[in-house]
């Protein structure tokens, strides 16, 4: 996949928001860009194709990659190469996670608007590829879940000096093993090359988000009220879970599963 004078004119068509200390995520060292979100809000799908649109301004072929099963491939694809429009989506959502009735936040509305916003990224030329890598009936047997995760980023074929975002929910993206009351688990982000990866925890100042708890799915509680400033703030720390911040800047709203709200408008 060659970055060509074409992708670079379309990158600079693009409408991207500048966000305080993005330049700072693209070093030529870096080839991966990890970002950690809780799942099933409107705020951090958005925020994250803005990070990607900001990574095509770098010269750099550009590669996503999002947290679902290596099974959607196909599907993702044609959705890539489609017209984006109702008949698209609507073949889109029959893939089976959409309409689970576990619904986790991650086949949220927002998330099919970030599927429509790569989509024309792709077709403009400015982002190379998006690929699903999650488990899936190729993932080998006996590799978890994270393990697997870190081998697809790693996996991605790629030119020499691409750079890959991919989105996944926060604990994936921590960039030292989670310990957790019922053990020790080797995360994504802590199985990655570390000098050649940045992992980003994404947060808010309060609001709300649709995800998963043990009462069931539904809209909940995102975080304290706060009123950090927006902006990317680095850590010094080893210990650091995460090597990035990203504030938003804003309380978040939820993001409700996207067949629900295809559903209400008709399109």
């Amino acid at each position: 996949m060659l970055f060509s004078v074409v992708a670079a004119i379309a990158s600079n068509t693009l409408s991207c928001t500048p966000v305080d200390g993005a330049s700072r995520l693209f070093r030529d060292d870096v080839t991966w860009i990890i970002v950690g979100e809780i799942h099933g809000t409107n705020q951090t799908p958005q925020a994250f194709g803005n990070l990607v649109c900001l990574a095509t301004r770098t010269n750099r072929a550009v590669i996503v990659a999002v947290e679902f099963s290596s099974d959607w491939q196909p599907a993702i694809d044609r959705f890539l190469a489609s017209d984006g429009g109702a008949e698209a989506q609507r073949e889109f959502l029959e893939l089976p996670g959409w309409r689970d009735e576990f619904q986790d936040g991650r086949t949220s509305i927002a998330m099919l608007r970030l599927f429509e916003e790569l989509r024309r990224m792709k077709q403009a030329g400015a982002v190379d590829g998006v690929v699903a890598t999650d488990i899936g009936r190729t993932t080998p047997e006996g590799l978890h879940r994270d393990a697997a995760m870190a081998q697809a980023w790693q996996d991605i074929s790629r030119e020499d000096n691409a750079i890959v975002l991919a989105l996944v929910g926060n604990i994936h993206a921590m960039r030292i093993p989670w310990s957790h009351s019922y053990g020790t688990l080797e995360t994504a982000g802590s199985l990655m090359p570390s000098a050649q990866t940045v992992t980003v925890n994404v947060l808010s100042n309060g609001g709300e988000a649709w995800n998963c708890t043990r009462e069931g799915c539904g809209v909940s509680r995102s975080g304290s009220k706060r009123e950090a400033q927006p902006g990317l703030e680095f850590s010094n720390d080893p210990n650091s879970r995460w090597s990035v911040t990203y504030e938003l800047g804003v309380p978040t709203t939820a993001a409700l599963p996207a067949v629900q709200e295809f559903a209400a408008t008709g399109q």
